[in-house]
C-alpha cells in the first residue's frame, strides 16, 4: 500500500523565521536575476558601440552648399524635399547590426552664417548624394548644389583655446511632440497685396545679416530616417481620450494564452468579485458622471484636436534641432546673440498646443559657481556633436512633420530681402539639342593651314591677297561681263516728260523672276 506523507516543516521553520530574514530568501534570487541583467545589457550595449564606432569610421559624408534661387514658391516645395528623406532609411537585420555594427543614419539640413554672409547647407552620406539632389532640383530647377569642405574643421575642438569661444544647445519641445508648434500656413496673410506669406526665417536671415566678421551662427536641423517614436499612436490615444472614448486594447501572443490557461477560472474570480465588491462597484459607478450624447469640446479642446489631427495627416520624422553661436574672443557677444535667437523662436510658439524651449542639459552654463567646473566639458561635447552631427548626443528626439520641418528650413521667397544671401543670378537650363556636333557640315576640301599667321611676337603678320584671283575665280558668274551704261550717256539728260510724265506704279524690287 502506498501512503502519502505530507511535510509541514518547512513551512514551521518559515513561520518562525524573522520578517526580515524571510524577506531577504525571497528577494536574493530577484536581486541576483536583475543584476545579471544588467551586466549582460552593459556587456551588449558596449559591444554594439563599438561595432558601431568602426562602422561610422567608414561612412563617407557629402557637404553640399546650396545656393539659393529666386523662386516664387512657398515652403510647400520643400514638403516634398523632406518626403524623399524617407527614402534614405534601410533595413539594418540583426546580422548586420552584430557583425559590421550597421545603423541607419541621419541627414542634417543647415543654415549658417559666417561673417554674416548666410549659406544653405546639405550634410548626407555620399551614396545619398544623387537622391537629395533630384529632389531639389525637381521643385527648384534653378538651384546650384556643389560639394564643399565642411566648414566646422575651420573651429578648434578643445575650449578653452587661443582663438574662439563657444555657446549653444539643443532646443525641444516643451510640450508632447503631437501637438504642433505655428507653421509656415500661420503666417500666410491673404489680405496682403505684396507679401502672402510673413516669412518667419526672414528674422533668422535678418540677425544672421547682422553678424560681424569673425562671428558665426549655425543651425542644425537634424531628420532621423526611422520609424516616428510611436508619436503617431499616442496622438491618436490622445484624441480618444479627449472625447472619452476608451482606448483599443493591443492584442499580443501573451495575453491570448494568459486568456486561454486562466479561461476556467475566470467566472470564479468574476463572480466572487462580484458577490465581495457589488456595493463598491455600484458607488463608484453612482459617482462617475455620465459622458454626454453630444460631445461639445471647449475652444482650446478644440483647437488641439484640429491641431493633432492635421499633424498626424502628414508624414513625418524624429529629429533633432542643434546650434551654436561661435566667435572670435575679440567679437564675442553672447548675451546679444542669445536674445535675437530666442526672439526668433517665439515666433513659432502656439499658446493652446507646442513651443519651443532650451534643452538646459546640453548647454554650457555658469549661471551658479558649481556650474563653472563643467562648464569646458560641456563646451567640447557640444562642439563634437556639431562637428560629427550626433544623432546619440543630447536630448530625445522630437517628432515633426514635413510641414513642420518645410516651416523652419526652406529657401525664402523673392519677396524676402534677406542680405548677404547667397543667390543663383542666372536661369539654369539644359543646351539645346539641335547643337552641330564635330564633323558634321565639314567639307574636305577646306585648307589645312592656319587662318591667320603669327610673328614670334604673336602680332598677326598680313598676308598677300591675290584680289584678281579672287575676283576672277570666286566672282567670275556673278559680275557682268559687259558695261551697265553705255559710254557717253551718263551725261546725258534724261527725258523728264517721257520718264515723269505718267504716273509709275510702284514695282516691288523683290518679285520673283
Amino acid at each position: 500500500m502506498f501512503e502519502i506523507v505530507t511535510d509541514f516543516s518547512s513551512l514551521q521553520r518559515m513561520a518562525v523565521t524573522r520578517p526580515d530574514v524571510l524577506l531577504l530568501y525571497i528577494l536574493m534570487p530577484i536581486g541576483a536575476l536583475l543584476i545579471l541583467t544588467t551586466i549582460v545589457w552593459v556587456i551588449k550595449q558596449l559591444y554594439l558601440d563599438k561595432k558601431g564606432g568602426e562602422y561610422a569610421a567608414g561612412l563617407k559624408w557629402s557637404v553640399l552648399a546650396i545656393d539659393i534661387p529666386m523662386n516664387m514658391q512657398s515652403p510647400k516645395a520643400v514638403e516634398n524635399i523632406f518626403a524623399i528623406v524617407k527614402g534614405t532609411k534601410s533595413v539594418v537585420t540583426k546580422k548586420e547590426e552584430w557583425l559590421h555594427g550597421k545603423f541607419l543614419t541621419a541627414t542634417s539640413f543647415e543654415i549658417v552664417s559666417i561673417d554674416g554672409y548666410t549659406q544653405f547647407f546639405l550634410r548626407t552620406q555620399a551614396r545619398f548624394r544623387d537622391h537629395l539632389e533630384a529632389g531639389i532640383y525637381s521643385q527648384y530647377p534653378e538651384a546650384e548644389i556643389s560639394e564643399v569642405e565642411d566648414y566646422t574643421k575651420n573651429i578648434p575642438g578643445d575650449f578653452p583655446n587661443e582663438t574662439h569661444e563657444m555657446f549653444g544647445g539643443e532646443i525641444i519641445l516643451e510640450e508632447p511632440s503631437y501637438l504642433p508648434i505655428r507653421t509656415y500656413e500661420d503666417f500666410e496673410h491673404m489680405a496682403s497685396k505684396d507679401e502672402k506669406l510673413k516669412d518667419p526665417l526672414n528674422q533668422m536671415f535678418e540677425f544672421m545679416g547682422k553678424l560681424r566678421p569673425g562671428e558665426q551662427f549655425w543651425v542644425h536641423l537634424i531628420v532621423h530616417p526611422g520609424g516616428d517614436g510611436g508619436w503617431s499612436k499616442k496622438g491618436e490615444d490622445f484624441i480618444l481620450k479627449t472625447y472619452g472614448r476608451d482606448k483599443p486594447e493591443a492584442v499580443s501572443t501573451g495575453s491570448v494564452l494568459l486568456k486561454l490557461l486562466f479561461s476556467p477560472f475566470g467566472w470564479i474570480i468574476k463572480e466572487a468579485a462580484t458577490q465581495l465588491g457589488a456595493g463598491v462597484f455600484e458607488a463608484g459607478e453612482a459617482a462617475k458622471p455620465e459622458r454626454p450624447m453630444f460631445f461639445v469640446p471647449t475652444n482650446t479642446e478644440k483647437t488641439q484636436l484640429d491641431g493633432v489631427t492635421k499633424k498626424l495627416a502628414k508624414p513625418g520624422y524624429e529629429c533633432k534641432i542643434r546650434w551654436a553661436y561661435v566667435s572670435r574672443h575679440e567679437t564675442y557677444n553672447k548675451g546679444g546673440r542669445n536674445t535675437l535667437w530666442k526672439g526668433y523662436l517665439a515666433l513659432f510658439t502656439h499658446p493652446a498646443m507646442n513651443k519651443f524651449k532650451y534643452d538646459a542639459d546640453t548647454m554650457p552654463r555658469d549661471d551658479y559657481f558649481w556650474m563653472i567646473w563643467e562648464y569646458r566639458r560641456k563646451q567640447r561635447e557640444l562642439m563634437e556633436a556639431l562637428k560629427g552631427r550626433s544623432w546619440g548626443h543630447g536630448s530625445t528626439p522630437m517628432y515633426l512633420n514635413v510641414e513642420e520641418l518645410a516651416t523652419l528650413w526652406h529657401f525664402p521667397t523673392i519677396e524676402s530681402h534677406a542680405p548677404l544671401m547667397a543667390r543663383t543670378e542666372s536661369k539654369r537650363s539644359e543646351a539645346p539639342t539641335y547643337l552641330p556636333k564635330p564633323g558634321v557640315g565639314e567639307s574636305e576640301d577646306l585648307p589645312s593651314e592656319e587662318l591667320i599667321e603669327v610673328d614670334e611676337q604673336g602680332r598677326p603678320v598680313a598676308r598677300p591677297v591675290d584680289v584678281g584671283a579672287i575676283y576672277n575665280n570666286d566672282l567670275a558668274d556673278i559680275l557682268p561681263t559687259e558695261p551697265m551704261i553705255e559710254p557717253g550717256d551718263e551725261n546725258q539728260p534724261r527725258d523728264t516728260d517721257e520718264t515723269y510724265g505718267e504716273e509709275q506704279p510702284f514695282i516691288p524690287p523683290n518679285l520673283p523672276v
